[in-house]
């Protein structure tokens, strides 16, 4: 082999490697956040594991208020005979309502963008498929996944993205992302409802919200 065929077997290789490893960095993250660089996994208040980011500058006082944009799918997913269009909603409308609920016990909940109100982003992000065998460079994100697991049958994997930026300048205050697992499905054909993610999505809520408020205050 000569040096010129080398050099492009070489460089063949290094692009594999290149590419392969961009795929990881894709399946792990959604892109919604955009940068995750200065996120550290940390346990919250019900031991769970979450990634995690705070501004020093997010200080109790800075802000008085806070305003909740609707929950958003990222990517946009597409719905299918086992994750229905109307579950997508009633999911989405029920963490809309969730957090609205627990954050308007502890803090006031604007409608606008205004000094002193810090802007909470939420949104149902990708999720890697628990499938045996799968490589990550191999998944493609979606916002629903539902897949057989190995001596567990079918169930829901379900990650969740908040970003919580100034509602005037757009600063990042802090952001967080969820990984969890919802209730088995009652066979591998059963649609998924909302009471199979409900359970997961309440202790997010409550956890979310409260530690939210301990900033603040």
């Amino acid at each position: 082999m000569n040096k010129t065929v080398k050099r492009v077997s070489m460089g063949a290789l290094l692009a594999a490697f290149a590419l392969a490893s961009a795929g990881i960095a894709r399946a792990e993250n959604s892109g919604y956040l955009g940068d995750y660089a200065a996120l550290r996994e940390v346990k919250d208040a019900a031991g769970d594991t979450v990634m995690r980011y705070v501004n020093p500058a997010l200080k109790p006082g800075t802000y008085t208020a806070v305003m909740i944009d609707p929950t958003q799918y990222y990517p946009a997913p597409t719905p299918s005979e086992q994750v229905s269009s109307q579950t997508l909603t009633e999911i989405s409308n029920y963490l809309d309502k969730g957090l609205r609920d627990k954050l308007g016990a502890k803090l006031t909940v604007v409608s606008e963008p205004g000094p002193g109100v810090l802007r909470i982003r939420p949104a149902i992000t990708a999720v890697a498929p628990k499938a045996v065998g799968l490589k990550p460079y191999q998944v493609i994100p979606v916002a629903f996944v539902v897949s057989s697991v190995k001596g567990r049958g079918k169930e829901a994997s379900i990650q969740v993205e908040v970003d919580a930026v100034d509602s005037v300048t757009g600063e990042r205050m802090g952001a967080s992302v969820r990984k969890g697992v919802g209730a088995k499905l009652a066979s591998d054909k059963a649609a998924l409802t909302l009471a199979d993610v409900q359970p997961l999505l309440d202790k997010w809520i409550d956890t979310g919200s409260s530690f939210v408020a301990e900033q603040m205050k």
